[in-house]
């Protein structure tokens, strides 16, 4: 099957479900009676022409073609339209759908019988099309009749929309649409170009499809908003989903609808003439005792308040009030609508249920998770009694400060109501103090000096960080001031110092510097690639920040980073 018979094939049934919708829309209107029969005749005719345009046999596809000669009675139906559409006296008189639909039916029976519309068919890259007899009269007598009856047509709307306006002026532009946009593209296609010895797929019923469609829109869309709101009111609201009260200016009930009297399982009478917080919990009334919006210049007021039904039971809802206006100074009164959110209330709080219940679960993970490194902490410490080889031993405990400043960690999330972020300065102030202690620190030896700004990481981040922080005051504490090395600064006590600093750096970024005016790291030390495991640590910590490092030798030793926030 080509596409251009595919394509005719979906007018066909776009045609039929326009006709079937537009008529039950409102079955009793003429015009959409004769819209209705439009687009089905349309639909068959879009249909014969799929059949004729994948026809296997000369013989199907010239059966089909002599079908579709039906055609002229398409112009018929559109000046019908048009006449019903604009309301025209014409149609009184009998004589009229004489005059309508004869040149149609005569021309469509002509070709029908005869050979003189449609002489045979021919094989082109879009399937079958006809083939214009050589006395091309009534080809031409056809084209014609559907110029004048379309011109005509248009005519009529157009006039009706000079002189229309607001509802029916929007309805009679998109009936012209509907009737010129098919009209000038068949033209083209069906009539100047074959003149000219020029053939292209013919694209009437696919146009008429559109223009139909148009038509149809139009009269629906523009129909039902003429109804005026006074008409209309009493059927919205009866049948409205939301609870709805009518106030008048001293908060008394003036109307409410179904939905508000089955809410609360009371008749209207029981609500009429009643102050609104009648319908309200205890604890509410006092809220809508007097008019919200006096001497206020706000015209809406959204609020989550509690209804009590006659049953006594307590339903939440949700509120908003709207003030009706007179020469937009006095208010005549107020509407108030709303919906029943009980069934919003029990989700949010099984949402909150759930959130507490992972929030207990996750706070026993991390306090098991610090626990199991205390565990791993004490074994080595428990293991390194047994070393007697002081390298060894120095691995046991560069390996116990690592795992506690992990420990560090989930022991600080354990403590918070924040488990996605951990206040680094306390962190880093516990983890400098455990340092101290396990390497004996005289603090009047050394001196730390802390400057941390007041940041938060998450766990994906502060691991990382704190084991960097780890490794390189750990190499400080270690190497960076040997025995009696503050005789060296003129015997002055609390002058060796490490310094650890870390601040904001830009969005999502952070910088962190690690110093000391200890000995300085030896120049033949190569600290990105050196071989030792707790500087190969840091640079691969440092790449799973997505950061960068630098070293300063210039006073003693100076490691200063530049790393992201990672995403959690």
């Amino acid at each position: 099957m080509n596409v251009f018979a595919l394509i005719s094939l979906v007018a066909f049934m776009v045609c039929f479900f326009l006709g079937n919708f537009i008529y039950h829309k409102n079955p009793k209107s003429r015009l959409n009676t004769i819209i209705a029969l439009t687009c089905i005749f349309v639909g068959f005719l879009a249909f014969i022409e799929f059949e004729y345009r994948h026809a296997e046999t000369f013989q199907t596809a010239f059966f089909w073609l002599k079908i579709s000669t039906l055609w002229p009675i398409v112009p018929s139906l559109l000046l019908h339209v048009s006449l019903i559409f604009t309301k025209s006296s014409y149609l009184k008189n009998k004589l009229t759908y004489f005059l309508i639909y004869l040149p149609g039916i005569a021309i469509s029976a002509v070709g029908l019988t005869t050979d003189l519309l449609i002489s045979g068919a021919s094989k082109e890259y879009w399937g079958w099309t006809y083939i214009v007899p050589a006395d091309a009269t009534l080809y031409n007598i056809m084209s014609l009749w559907t110029v004048v009856a379309v011109v005509l047509a248009g005519g009529i709307c157009f006039a009706y929309y000079l002189k229309s306006y607001d509802l029916k002026k929007k309805q009679a532009k998109y009936i012209l649409a509907g009737l010129y946009v098919p009209f000038f593209i068949s033209l083209a296609t069906d009539f100047i170009l074959p003149i000219v010895f020029l053939r292209v797929p013919e694209l009437t019923m696919t146009t008429m499809t559109m223009g139909i469609t148009l038509m149809s829109y139009g009269i629906w869309k523009y129909k039902f908003p003429a109804l005026t709101p006074a008409i209309a009111a009493d059927s919205i609201v009866s049948t409205m989903s939301n609870f709805f009260f009518l106030l008048d200016d001293d908060m008394l009930i003036v109307k409410v609808n179904q939905a508000t009297m089955d809410l609360l399982g009371v008749d209207d009478s029981e609500l009429v003439d009643k102050p609104l917080n009648t319908v309200f919990a205890e604890d509410q009334k006092p809220l809508f005792k007097e008019n919200p919006f006096k001497g206020d210049k706000k015209s809406i007021t959204n609020i989550e308040t509690m209804f009590r039904a006659k049953s006594g039971q307590l339903i939440p809802v949700f509120l908003s009030l709207s003030q009706i206006e007179i020469d937009n100074s006095q208010t005549l009164g107020i509407v108030c609508i709303g919906n029943d959110i009980t069934d919003i209330k029990l989700a949010e709080n099984k949402i909150k249920a759930s959130l507490e219940e992972k929030g207990l679960l996750l706070q026993e993970i991390h306090h098991r998770v610090k626990n199991n490194l205390q565990i791993i902490s004490s074994l080595l410490s428990l293991q390194s009694k047994y070393v007697k080889d002081k390298e060894d031993l120095e691995l046991f405990r560069e390996s116990q400060s690592r795992v506690r400043s992990m420990a560090f960690i989930h022991e600080q999330l354990y403590q918070s109501s924040d488990f996605t972020n951990i206040e680094f300065g306390a962190y880093v102030e516990n983890l400098i103090n455990y340092l101290s202690y396990s390497y004996s620190i005289d603090p009047s030896y050394i001196n730390f000096k802390l400057d941390i700004d007041d940041v938060s990481l998450d766990i994906n981040t502060a691991i990382p960080c704190g084991l960097i922080i780890n490794e390189l005051v750990t190499n400080s504490l270690k190497y960076a001031f040997p025995a009696n090395y503050c005789k060296s600064h003129d015997d002055t006590t609390n002058l060796n110092e490490i310094c650890v600093y870390l601040h904001s750096y830009k969005k999502d970024k952070f910088i962190l510097i690690i110093s000391d005016n200890g000995v300085g790291l030896p120049e033949d030390i190569n600290y990105k690639n050196n071989g030792t495991l707790g500087l190969l640590l840091v640079n691969s910590l440092v790449d799973q920040l997505d950061g960068t490092i630098e070293l300063d030798r210039a006073n003693g030793t100076k490691f200063k980073l530049i790393f992201n926030k990672l995403e959690y």
